[in-house]
């Protein structure tokens, strides 16, 4: 399996205005991925947010929102994703972040919300 944002084939690049990257992929039977490269806050935060809801609206499966390559994430990126997760929760589907060791992990460790969002670190882990 291609990682998550590397299947050119079928993925959309979304470039903002502030830096920030999201490249949209489909992997496994029913999983859609959200690879978002730069920092995550108030400036940008906005069309994660917009991108997240256009996978809930249009997709029918599940989303992981892959953030090893993302440099810094502030309390609104913590704010979207934890609303994303109740979203994809109430439609009855799976929601996760995928995060490896670093700043974004140690504010979702601190943060508490590995207790309630599913964290892996690699998307092959959701196929299982």
């Amino acid at each position: 399996m291609k990682p998550a944002g590397s299947d050119s084939e079928h993925g959309d690049t979304i470039h903002t205005m502030r830096g920030l990257t999201i490249d949209r992929n489909h992997f496994g039977p029913d999983w859609s991925s959200l690879a978002v490269s730069g920092e995550i806050d108030l400036a940008t935060v906005d069309e994660l947010d917009k991108e997240i809801k256009s996978v809930l609206e249009s997709d029918g499966g599940n989303l992981a929102v892959d953030l090893r390559t993302s440099d810094f994430m502030d309390s609104t990126g913590l704010r979207c994703l934890v609303m994303a997760d109740r979203s994809f929760r109430e439609a009855d589907r799976k929601f996760a972040l995928v995060v490896t060791n670093g700043p974004i992990s140690r504010l979702i460790d601190l943060s508490g919300v590995d207790s309630t969002i599913q964290i892996v670190s690699s998307p092959d882990e959701l196929l299982t």
